[in-house]
């Protein structure tokens, strides 16, 4: 299986930075590349049973500065269908990569990706981010297998946009 370090995710493919509000009722591209992970996009699609979001942030304020947990979300065989599981070749549109840390990637590649569409609510429902601003935040992906096998891991970087609480409860906003 490949270690976190070569698998690369991509939040919101061809942007830079990923900005994300958290109030937002839409949805949140998610692109794997794998090209990067020598794993094919439609086996990949096929094997994963269970995918978990991990927002993590580096706490510089702490006694041991160190990453800790912000807010987490599994999604289950059940609720996989829900993120629309798509295959598109995505690491094209991945730009600026030595400025996000991809020290090997050589950008594109025309093999297949897989994208996955997660639901911000689902990711942020009562999330404050104000609570994370000037701190470095990190959007994880994990994926298992059926057997809870990991698959991969792997993170990107990811800012938020300023918020406006009331946007949420808008009845103009909600989705039917």
């Amino acid at each position: 299986m490949p270690s976190a370090s070569a698998c690369f995710v991509d939040v919101k493919p061809g942007s830079w930075p990923n900005s994300i509000n958290v109030c937002n009722n839409g949805v949140i591209p998610v692109g794997i590349a794998c090209s990067a992970v020598n794993l094919e996009a439609e086996e990949l699609k096929n094997d994963i049973a269970m995918i978990k979001v991990v927002i993590k942030y580096y706490d510089n304020d702490a006694e041991t500065p160190c990453w800790k947990w912000a807010t987490w979300k599994e999604f289950t065989e059940n609720d996989i269908d829900k993120l629309k599981l798509n295959i598109e070749d995505v690491t094209c549109l991945v730009g600026s990569v030595e400025e996000r840390g991809y020290e090997n990637y050589d950008g594109t590649d025309d093999c297949p990706d897989l994208i996955m569409k997660f639901r911000t609510q689902d990711i942020f429902g009562c999330f404050d981010p104000s609570m994370y601003e000037g701190k470095e935040v990190r959007f994880y992906v994990y994926a298992y297998s059926s057997c809870g096998d990991e698959i991969f891991n792997s993170f990107d970087e990811i800012r938020f946009a300023p918020v406006n609480f009331d946007e949420l409860d808008s009845n103009e906003k909600q989705k039917k």
